[in-house]
């Protein structure tokens, strides 16, 4: 059962990923800015849908960059703060439980999720409200422990898939004025 937990909080754990799971070659840079969403040619002002896209897949970006870094370090602070510039509940609460329960078990995450994040949809209604698919490809991505006699020991549980759907809804907030991931949705069940 412990393992298991394991399993399931790697895959929750966020990462900036190199790959894409579409079997693209993986990008050089590991904070590459979305490009999902362009403006036609020769247009000089973007569609409010558009702005809304690019706004919340920078969002999503920043997001998997301080999961990383907490699911990396779980113990070095309290992550709470950091998180809350990327998320909003449930999913910030959700996530600072998963950082809490690997810094008592101890454990921490190692590598990166390979991702290939796209808009799905775009709401202008109120609040503003974008949700992004993205494949999670967790090959490279392991959670490790970091208890006494067993550093380092991989605790990734076998039967979880490597490869799999993930959703992320992201909304604006007023004040400040931000765009923030407010849901996500592991979908194991689902491969890609």
């Amino acid at each position: 059962m412990v393992q298991s937990w394991f399993s399931v909080a790697a895959l929750i754990l966020v990462s900036a990923g190199l790959a894409s799971c579409a079997g693209n070659p993986p990008e050089t840079a590991p904070h590459a800015s979305p490009s999902a969403v362009s403006l036609p040619p020769g247009s000089k002002t973007a569609r409010p849908e558009d702005e809304a896209a690019q706004a919340a897949l920078a969002a999503y970006e920043l997001y998997w960059q301080i999961s990383e870094q907490a699911g990396h370090a779980p113990r070095q602070k309290d992550w709470r703060p950091e998180l809350a510039k990327a998320m909003a509940d449930p999913a910030l609460t959700d996530y600072v439980n998963e950082v809490a329960n690997l810094a008592s078990v101890p454990a921490h995450t190692v590598g990166r999720y390979g991702r290939a994040p796209k808009v799905t949809s775009v709401s202008l209604g109120q609040p503003p409200r974008v949700v992004v698919t993205d494949c999670l490809d967790a090959t490279d991505e392991h959670l490790v422990s970091d208890k006494a006699g067993e550093s380092g020991r991989n605790l990734d549980n076998p039967d979880q898939p490597r490869r799999y759907e993930f959703e992320a809804q992201i909304v604006r907030y007023p004040n400040p004025d931000r765009w923030l991931v407010q849901q996500v949705q592991p979908r194991l069940e689902k491969p890609c």
